[in-house]
């Protein structure tokens, strides 16, 4: 590939190929159907290529090997073809495993890092991967070596070995100095590759944002791509993919788009003819402002949302009677009414909602609740609509991880509902999606307080802890990839304020899939300074094939596994040995 500098020439080389009249097919979309920034993204992207009459064809994919589900021949064949990828493949060898024809050209928008080194390389022609300086400064971990210059080297070493097989014995006396150096620079080259990949996984600039800054660019952008762009953003927030640096640099531009695109000058009221003045309504304006750290507060009740929101959860212990009885009295020390507080949100007395900021500021820092709120995004629309970006996030992803493969519904047909559930239009399948996502919290915190009140519940290894979740109800809502990720940090939190020695926790739990296990695998919130990532990746793989378990590491994320039901306790002894 030749390094894509900014996003302008990367869409220029993408509209170039999808518009060539060598080209028969249209140009073929395949999004991530795993996570709310890969719709954000298809939402931002379609509308761009819409303007400039792209045709194209979309289908969501939840795994490396469903592409071949929908991909024409014409991938392997001869044939001209021009595909997009949104957040997911770039840290596999998509020559190699998409099988590429001579004509296929692959583009990727991708936040998963790190990029594999193929994909990289300027003499990989059929393979270009949206990466721009500002995203690599910005990236949450920093490599001290340079990466093009590696990726070149590696693919050119790569070729070299599949395109000779070069007989060491026949060469010639006269050519063993620069043989040695040939071998020592062979063995420099593979240490850092071994340094580049053994930084584990982590996550770059969410894409909808990268894709927003192209319609900016292009000056094709609308408020509801801006919108598109805050979730986005909020999805790696909410789901701990960056650190909390990061998130505040990105909201600050986020809030400079808001600010020059009429969001601030805000109509108040409107004077009729006769001289009334009537309130107006707010016209999908968005809004910035701090957000308390409770899940789905307007679609809860205060009481409830406090309880099991991860951030409360896991500092009062909410999980028991002692800590429900540290929230009843934090709630009367702030003069807040217990039935009050259980009223549903939108109907508590506004006198209370006027005073929980300043009442949590005073008497949270006690309990060290001392970053109770973050910046934030608000949507709002009509009256009385007011969603944050936050809220967006949590009912889509449930959306997303409602789909139950024996019961008829898949992660395709889900991900169009959560597409959907994205518009303003559709705000009915928006909150159905909220309340799935209020179900999956409560299964955290059930799920949560058993395995942290029962012993020998969360098995602790030398370099990790692992647990199961055994209670099938429950299963039914964290046998998703990115709900027990949540487990697995609500878990954490919870060591973390008992006193416990920090380490990487896994979680396993029933798939959706009978007879199959997921395992996810977290290492600890991103943070600023870190030296690696999330190691779990090439440990998975490690593991299983030694265990020679039947398993499945074709997911999107690399620290995500499904297993046979049998195989757990021998992958988890040989994981042990790979980290």
């Amino acid at each position: 590939m030749v390094r894509i500098e900014n996003v302008e020439s990367f869409y220029a080389k993408l509209r170039e190929s999808a518009t060539s009249t060598s080209s028969q097919n249209p140009l073929l979309i395949f999004p991530s159907s795993s996570d709310v920034d890969s719709i954000c993204a298809l939402k931002v992207i379609t509308h761009i290529l819409e303007s400039d009459s792209i045709h194209y064809s979309c289908f969501p994919v939840s795994s490396f090997l469903e592409i071949h589900n929908y991909a024409p021949p014409a991938l392997s064949s001869h044939s001209p073809l021009t595909i997009l990828l949104i957040n997911w493949g770039c840290h596999r060898d998509l020559k190699l495993v998409l099988k590429l024809g001579p004509a296929a050209r692959v583009f990727v928008v991708d936040s998963h890092r790190p990029i594999h080194l193929h994909n990289l390389s300027d003499q990989n022609h059929q393979v270009l991967v949206l990466h721009t300086d500002d995203d690599e400064r910005q990236a949450d971990l920093a490599y001290d070596f340079d990466v093009l210059k590696l990726a070149n080297e590696s693919f050119h070493m790569h070729q070299e070995s599949d395109g000779e097989d070069e007989d060491e014995d026949e060469s010639d006396d006269g050519d063993r100095p620069s043989k040695r150096r040939k071998m020592n620079d062979d063995k420099l080259m593979k240490k850092l590759k071994r340094d580049y990949y053994k930084m584990g996984t982590f996550h770059g600039k969410p894409s909808g944002c990268l894709l927003f800054e192209l319609s900016h660019l292009l000056r094709k952008n609308t408020n509801e791509l801006l919108w598109l762009a805050c979730v986005s953003l909020t999805d790696q927030f909410v789901h701990e993919k960056l650190t909390d640096e990061r998130y505040r640099a990105c909201v600050m531009e986020l809030e400079q788009h808001i600010n020059s695109s009429g969001n601030i000058d805000k109509i108040a009221s409107v004077t009729l003819k006769d001289g009334t003045k009537v309130r107006a309504p707010d016209c999908s304006r968005i809004s910035y402002e701090e957000e308390p750290r409770l899940m789905l507060l307007r679609e809860w009740n205060l009481f409830d949302s406090m309880l099991c929101s991860s951030y409360i959860a896991t500092k009062l212990k909410t999980w028991s009677d002692n800590g429900i009885k540290k929230l009843k009295l934090l709630l009367a020390r702030m003069g807040f009414a217990l039935v009050e507080c259980q009223q549903k949100f939108p109907y508590m007395k506004d006198e209370v909602k006027r005073k929980m900021r300043q009442e949590f500021d005073r008497f949270l820092p006690e309990y060290g609740l001392n970053d109770f709120y973050y910046r934030s995004f608000l949507r709002l629309h009509g009256y009385s609509s007011r969603v944050s970006a936050a809220d967006v996030v949590y009912g889509i992803t449930a959306l997303l991880e409602s789909f139950i493969e024996s019961g008829g519904s898949s992660a395709s047909k889900q991900f169009g509902e959560a597409y959907d559930a994205l518009s303003l239009n559709n705000l009915d399948k928006l909150r159905s999606g909220m309340q799935q996502a209020i179900k999956v919290q409560r299964a955290i915190l059930r799920q949560g307080s058993a395995a942290i009140t029962k012993t020998g519940c969360i098995r602790s290894g030398r370099k990790f802890r692992w647990v199961k979740v055994e209670d099938s109800i429950d299963a039914k809502y964290l046998g998703y990839p990115q709900a027990l990720t949540k487990f697995c940090y609500f878990l954490m939190d919870a060591l973390r304020e008992k006193g416990a020695r920090m380490k990487p926790m896994l979680c396993a739990s029933a798939s959706q899939q009978l007879g199959k296990i997921l395992v996810v695998g977290v290492c600890g919130k991103p943070r600023l300074g870190a030296v690696r990532g999330n190691a779990f990746g090439n440990a998975f793989r490690k593991a299983a094939q030694e265990s020679r378990a039947d398993y499945f590491h074709e997911l999107f994320e690399s620290s995500w596994i499904v297993l046979d039901v049998s195989a757990v306790n021998s992958f988890m002894i040989r994981l042990t040995e790979k980290l």
